[in-house]
Parts: structure tokens; sequence; C-alpha cells
């Protein structure tokens, strides 16, 4: 800054403690705090180091919280030495966790495969499909009769699927009375991204359900809204997705679902709009073709066995519009 710029600064410092002074003898204002003294060397300061000196009249309000949280830790008798092995304490505890939190990333980011992350997408063999299944399961193929052993879900697992590619699928030629029990090898999926169009606005969206029971340690069976011959919603609970390799070359997607039926439960306030559902007991088999999106559907208790339902509506502008029938 040059020295003329200067000089015309300390002409105005000099004008305005002027101005100063005849306020505080006029209406006995007083000007005797920190940001006032300032501008008395505001000039000098500039000669001295180049700026001026930036002060703040609440300096550390972080470290005032701080302070005061050790303070109340000691027995108020030689506080500052309690105080800084209080601080040295703190800070030793948060190198730690963060030691232990970077090894803890490191170790996620270095695992080839985490159920809980979600791989690329899968497609399917048809390249019209709105849906593609993604987080599969490590392994290899797995047989019918395998799964019906290592879960209680797929209990006469074959069967039921044989009927179910025989009723939908009436062009594969699978016969109830072939005597092979593992005609399918079967790959497993927890995740699936469905896209479809919304109806608010018409443009295309995405919703990624998952059906995992250790997702991020906790439970999770994601719903669908699925589009049946008979009116009105419906709604399925998927348990697990599966894409089937029949002896035929041909590649099918599934899913292993709890439906919904209508209830006749009914809430002591009833409000416009309300849908009720109950959750059936077995374990049915649908096709991915019939699925149109995700949906929410809340128990109407805390019970970890409620089957009645309250169907969220009001999840999004799409879904509220489509239950608005």
């Amino acid at each position: 800054m040059p020295d003329t710029r200067l000089q015309r600064l300390d002409v105005f410092v000099e004008d305005y403690e002027h101005w100063c002074s005849q306020v505080t003898a006029t209406h006995g204002k007083s000007f005797d705090f920190f940001k006032q003294h300032a501008a008395s060397h505001v000039v000098r300061d500039i000669r001295n180091k180049g700026t001026t000196n930036h002060g703040s009249t609440r300096p550390g309000e972080g470290f005032q919280q701080e302070a005061r949280e050790a303070y109340n830790r000691t027995n108020k008798k030689n506080v500052a030495h309690q105080m800084a092995r209080i601080d040295e304490t703190q800070e030793t505890i948060a190198r730690i966790r963060m030691k232990i939190d970077n090894y803890d990333k490191a170790r996620h980011q270095s695992e080839d495969i985490d159920d809980s992350i979600d791989e690329t997408p899968v497609a399917s063999q048809q390249d019209d499909t709105h849906w593609k299944f993604g987080a599969p399961i490590p392994g290899h193929l797995v047989n019918s009769h395998a799964l019906e052993e290592a879960n209680a879900a797929f209990h006469n697992f074959d069967f039921r699927l044989r009927e179910f590619i025989s009723d939908t699928f009436p062009e594969e030629g699978i016969k109830f009375e072939d005597t092979i029990m593992v005609f399918a090898q079967v790959r497993r999926f927890q995740c699936v991204y469905i896209t479809y169009q919304s109806r608010e606005d018409w443009r295309g969206a995405c919703d990624i359900i998952r059906c995992n029971p250790s997702f991020h340690d906790n439970v999770r069976y994601d719903c669908f809204l699925v589009n049946l011959t008979d009116p009105g919603l419906h709604f399925a609970q998927v348990h697990s997705l599966l894409r089937c390799h029949l002896p035929s070359g041909r590649q099918i997607d599934l899913s292993l679902v709890h439906m919904f039926a209508s209830s006749r439960w009914k809430p002591k306030t009833r409000w416009a709009g309300c849908q009720i559902r109950e959750k059936c007991k077995e374990y049915s088999f649908l096709s991915m073709e019939h699925v149109i999106r995700g949906a929410i559907l809340t128990p109407v208790s805390s019970s970890p066995d409620e089957p009645v339902h309250f169907v969220m509506d009001t999840m999004d502008p799409d879904m509220l519009l489509r239950a608005d029938v």
C-alpha cells in the first residue's frame, strides 16, 4: 500500500475519532471497546506488519467448550496441570479412533466380495428388461436340491419351481413325471434395480430393492408393487432373487416372495385412502416381468411376526398417484 493512501487513512481515522468524541459528549455513548481501539493504531499495524490486526471478540468458541468440559472434570485445584493431562488423553483417544477407522476403511476396500456392497448390475439375457440383478451371492451356480436343504423357505423347491415354470412358460415342456430332482441351475442375488416411468412427470425412475438377511447387520426384505390380472394394487415382499438356467438354455429371472392379500382388519381411525394388506404365510414364485416398482408396507404393530401392514402411499408422488384408484 503506498504512503499516500496510508496518510489519507490516517486523516480519516483522526476525523473518525473526532466525531466519536463529539457523539460521546452529546449523547454519552462510550466507544471504549476492543474494535474501536483497534482503529487508533490500524495505520501503525499496516506499516509494521503489512496487514491489519485481525482480532475477534469471540476467539476459540469451540475450544472454550472443550476447556469447560475439561475443567468440570478437575478437582478445581491446580487445574492447569489436570486440564493438560485430560487434553492429552482425549488427543490420544482421537488418534487411536482415527487409526482404527482408517484401518477398517482400508480393509473393506481390499475385500474382493462384500455382501452389503452392490456389484455391477447383472442384466438379463433379454435387452429390453426393466430390471437388473445386483449383489450376487458368492459362489458358483447351485442346484435346486441344494437350496431345499440349506433354507426352509425353499422347502419342496424343485416341485414348486417345476409347477411354476410349467404354468408360466409352457413352451419349456417341463414334465412332472421326470424323476430328475435337479433340472435347473440357480444363481441367487440380493439386490435388483427396477426402472419404471413415473406418473408424476413421466420421466424414468429407478428403485433399488434388496433381500439380504444381514444388510449392514440388519435384516432387510423390501417389497414390490406387482402387476397381476386382478384389479387393484398388489404387493409382495421379496425373500430371494433367482436366476434359473433351464435345460433348454433359456434363462429366467424369478423372485421368491410373500404375497399380500386384502385384510379384514380395520384401524380405529380409518383415513381417506387407507389401504391394509395381510402377508400370506406361504412362499410363492413371481416372474420379474410382473414387477412394477418398489413399495413400502409397514406393520400395524411392533410384533416381529405381525402379518397386517399399512400401505405407505406417501413415499413419493408416483406411488400416491398409483394408489389413488
